[in-house]
């Protein structure tokens, strides 16, 4: 069997660093220079060729560069020029004793530098700084790493070494342009300051971290195969955006090992070997690098029992309907939300064919416990995002045939109840048609109360509600 991540697309990878190690050493003499220029410069608003020269070497002003948080994304139409972002940058300045340089505009012209090969440039926009004595901190927003023509083949190399290490050393050089607000003297631009910095990527390490979260569904829509949709946790700090994936596993069922695979999921932890190949990507700056991708992935014995996210619905309330007592269909509200690990989701049928879907009263009484609330009809859909809510109303039968008298002692005491209550408690049996994450696949999902992990449902009612004995044949 072969097995692939589709998910990994590396729309995101993330830099968290220590400070950078200097490149190049200064001494004193020079240091002395550079404080004597900008302590001249904030006496006199004056910037001599001579000052202009001290700062563009490497390791002059600028002595070290940590940059905290970084993304690059790599979903953007050219692949070779993927667009980068930090939220926080800090640069350590020389210490000029006495002197806080007013530095409050900054842009950076970086080249970076892996294993010896400049790999591509990145030009930063102007953006705000704040000093605090000899410390700069700032940020940019998305400029793009433009990878040069010859440099594919190292990039490629750069994303292997961040795909299956922990870390990974990264030169990077170049100059900085910094405005300063001088007072009197009004504002100075002073460009090409150099620096030079090695900082240590966080690697994605073969992603040993990667845990099995939840299976979504198992699907034989595509004949002689089993499809398993699962969510997986890359357990890795890459920082804006979510560390969960969707990962969808085709097996042939005519092959032993698929029917031995499946025996064994049932009694035991099941370990899934995952390696990157030709094609695992089909960005061609991140395909070679992830070609060398390999990790394991256990599939616990209890994948199908493991929760959610978060329950997928919540605040139920019943509305009877001026007809209600003739058509039996109630109106129903209530808030749904994606329980899929950030994932968007679109309801398509509450009343999938071939399923009973319903909501079995549940308030301690025998009788009543036999009850059903309401069942649900294909007349909810909705679409939530990842991380929002819906808050839907839709109609439902309480049943499809009319009330009998027989029927009649069993609702009296859920009116009873729910007058007492302002609310019934009921337990789900419903299998809900959905799409996950816009993928076009309809997955057949267990959201009864019990597979949610959740204990029985409140569905608040009005005052109203015990109009529903009308409906009752007179004896």
């Amino acid at each position: 069997m072969k097995f692939s991540i589709k998910a990994i697309a590396l729309s995101a990878l993330a830099a968290s660093v220590v400070v950078a190690a200097p490149i190049e050493k200064r001494d004193a003499a020079a240091d002395a220079r550079i404080a004597a220029c900008f302590a001249g410069l904030l006496l006199t608003g004056k910037w001599p060729g001579s000052c202009q020269a001290a700062v563009a070497v490497n390791m002059g002003l600028i002595k070290s560069i940590a940059i905290n948080q970084m993304t690059m994304d790599f979903t953007l139409s050219n692949p070779w020029a993927p667009t980068t972002a930090s939220s926080n940058v800090v640069a350590t300045m020389l210490s000029i004793p006495g002197v806080i340089l007013p530095i409050d505009t900054i842009c950076q012209h970086i080249i970076i530098v892996d294993n010896g090969v400049q790999i591509g440039n990145i030009d930063t926009p102007w953006s705000s700084a704040k000093v605090s004595g000899s410390t700069l901190t700032t940020s940019f927003p998305a400029p793009a790493l433009n990878v040069y023509s010859s440099s594919h083949a190292a990039f490629s190399s750069f994303v292997s070494a961040l795909s299956t290490t922990a870390s990974h050393p990264l030169n990077l050089q170049g100059t900085v342009d910094v405005q300063l607000d001088l007072g009197i003297f009004g504002r100075m631009t002073i460009p090409g300051i150099g620096f030079a910095a090695t900082i240590p990527f966080s690697g994605l390490n073969n992603f040993n971290k990667m845990q099995y979260t939840y299976q979504i569904d198992s699907s034989f829509d595509t004949p002689g195969s089993i499809t398993l949709t699962s969510a997986i946790n890359l357990n890795l700090s890459l920082g804006p955006g979510n560390n969960y994936v969707l990962s969808a596993t085709a097996q042939d069922l005519s092959q032993k090992a698929t029917t031995d695979f499946l025996t064994q999921l049932s009694t035991t932890d099941t370990p899934l070997y995952l390696a990157g190949y030709n094609a695992t990507s089909t960005n061609p700056a991140l395909n070679a690098g992830l070609a060398a991708l390999k990790s394991t992935l256990v599939i616990p014995s209890s994948a199908g029992n493991l929760p959610l996210s978060q329950p997928p619905y919540k605040n139920w309330s019943l509305k009877t309907l001026p007809t209600t007592n003739t058509d039996l269909i109630v109106e129903i509200t209530a808030t749904f939300q994606s329980p899929n690990w950030g994932y968007p989701i679109e309801m398509v049928n509450a009343a999938a064919d071939g399923y009973d879907n319903f909501a079995q009263v549940s308030i301690g009484v025998d009788d009543a416990d036999a009850l059903r609330l309401f069942q649900f009809q294909n007349d909810l859909t909705f679409t939530a995002s990842g991380t929002g809510t819906a808050t839907v109303t839709f109609k439902c039968a309480i049943q499809p045939t009319p009330f009998t008298i027989g029927q009649k002692p069993a609702w009296q005491d859920v009116v009873n109840f729910a007058n007492q209550n302002k609310y019934v408690t009921v337990n789900f049996n419903w299998i809900v048609d959905v799409i996950i994450n816009t993928d076009g696949v309809n997955h057949y999902i267990d959201w009864g109360n019990v597979a949610t992990g959740q204990s029985n449902v409140k569905v608040a009612v009005d005052s109203n509600f015990a109009s529903i004995m009308n409906a009752f044949p007179s004896l």
